[in-house]
């Protein structure tokens, strides 16, 4: 269907046109104390912020996020539900550090285990969930690596609830599953955003009330999640996201030297993020654009993108131009499928490259066309070979 030679076509667009934008504030790049430390914007994708990005790291308790993720993807999938029972075993029962307090032979609900997980970080709630989903942890943990590979993400688990010093991720790793994390289970954040947790355990008369660890809910304008998680040899780790003006950002700090200063930095990458830029939807740049198709009932089929938003510095919107490079086509073209790709520039540097995608399906042309559209290549690539 696709010929293997490709054209290029340029194409340099100015995004905003119209006079009266406010000139770029200058961008300073910032050091953080932590080992590591990255800022993700959610809409496009981009890394905004990377210090020591892709070095690995101890995650702590930061493994609880995968472990999340694999049992929102059962409930989705329909094999199990929110209000499925699980019974505790006593391995889950005798787990140390953070603990939901679960007792050997009781009955609790997989909600009440998501939430014993996302607030109060329980050790003891995460080996209960892995029993009831995949029947014991070391199965739970090869799905969790089998979709990190799926993500293709640099991240290593050995267990579901970070206590070993054996697990690894990296801090740009953990940001991306993060961001894949909250577009496919958007309600997760209602679970990472509660302030408390109760349980009363079978032998207690009260219930234990216990407050999310994670300080930035109580502090930053809008934050709404994600994850902490701490160990000697790890430091303090955290995973933050928060919502202003509909914009939602994800920052990752590894190895910060304590719980304030990790909250601190936290909130100094979000901040970061927030003031110095601005998101730009660049699909309306390929409403008039279309490409060649050979042997076809249209001889030009529109095209489009997946991810239409970049973020770029704040007042250099000017400065955004495209790349446009698309192959010749032969039909029939399926509405979907890859006609080129597409490479965005800001002030000249290369930002992001994405599939450009047929907009409408071109079904194959009559005899007649084919016929004249095939004497016209022929004659057409002679003159290329010359």
């Amino acid at each position: 269907m696709k010929r293997q030679s490709i054209g290029l076509i340029l194409i340099m667009v100015f995004l905003l046109s119209f006079s009266g934008i406010t000139l770029a504030q200058q961008i300073l790049p910032f050091e953080v104390e932590a080992g590591s430390a990255v800022l993700l914007d959610f809409e496009s994708g981009q890394i905004l912020y990377s210090h020591n990005g892709g070095e690995p790291h101890v995650p702590a308790s930061l493994v609880k996020i995968m472990t999340m993720y694999v049992a929102f993807d059962d409930i989705k999938a329909g094999r199990v539900s929110l209000q499925d029972a699980a019974t505790v075993s006593e391995r889950a029962w005798r787990m140390t550090g953070s603990r939901m307090f679960l007792e050997p032979g009781e009955v609790v609900t997989i909600e009440q285990l998501l939430m014993g997980i996302a607030v109060v970080s329980g050790n003891d709630a995460c080996v209960a969930l892995a029993e009831a989903l995949a029947g014991n942890e070391d199965v739970y943990v090869g799905r969790m690596n089998e979709k990190a590979r799926s993500l293709n993400l640099n991240l290593q688990f050995v267990d579901v609830h970070g206590l070993s010093t054996e697990n690894r991720i990296t801090a740009e790793d953990i940001a991306i599953l993060v961001r894949h994390y909250l577009e496919d289970h958007p309600e997760a954040i209602q679970y990472h955003k509660q302030l408390s947790f109760s349980y009363q355990p079978r032998s207690s008369n009260t219930p234990i009330v216990q407050s999310n660890r994670n300080g930035l809910l109580r502090t930053y304008e809008g934050a709404d999640g994600l994850k902490t998680g701490h160990l000697q040899v790890a430091g303090f780790n955290l995973v933050g996201t928060a919502v202003q003006n509909n914009r939602r950002l994800i920052g990752v700090v590894l190895g910060a030297q304590s719980e304030s200063s990790r909250e601190q930095e936290m909130s100094t990458l979000l901040d970061y993020g927030y003031r110095n830029f601005d998101l730009v939807n660049i699909s309306r740049l390929l409403e008039d654009k279309t490409t060649r198709v050979y042997k076809g009932k249209q001889s030009q089929v529109g095209m489009r993108i997946s991810e239409p938003i970049i973020t770029v510095p704040k007042g250099i919107e000017k400065s955004v131009s495209v790349g446009i490079q698309t192959k010749e086509l032969e039909a029939p073209v399926e509405q979907g499928s890859q006609v080129g790709v597409l490479s965005i520039y800001v002030e000249e540097q290369l930002t992001k490259q994405v599939p450009l995608l047929a907009a409408q399906d071109v079904a194959r042309g009559s005899w007649y066309q084919v016929m004249w559209d095939s004497i016209k290549r022929f004659f057409q690539d002679l003159i290329r070979k010359r």
